[in-house]
């Protein structure tokens, strides 16, 4: 059970309704960590500017190495899923 408010495809408005097309668009699904950031746009806003600034090739690492370093960091944080 969550105990975490989470904000449902029905009450995401604006920005966060922006975010969770996108997401649903390219992987299907919406995240829950997305779901529940989306309780305060402004920090969804944040983690997504973050997310663009630091994967997908936006760096001068090159698209391979960010993967790495983002597969290592969840580890070693204990993600799993």
């Amino acid at each position: 059970m969550m105990w975490l408010k989470t904000v449902s495809d029905n009450e995401a408005q604006g920005y966060a309704k922006e975010v969770f097309d996108q997401y649903r668009s390219r992987n299907g699904s919406v995240p829950n960590l997305h779901r529940v950031l989306a309780n305060r746009p402004e920090i969804l806003k944040g983690r997504e500017t973050l997310r663009n600034g630091t994967t997908g090739g936006a760096t001068t690492l090159g698209r391979h190495r960010e993967e790495l370093l983002n597969f290592f960091g969840a580890t070693a944080g204990g993600c799993t899923g």
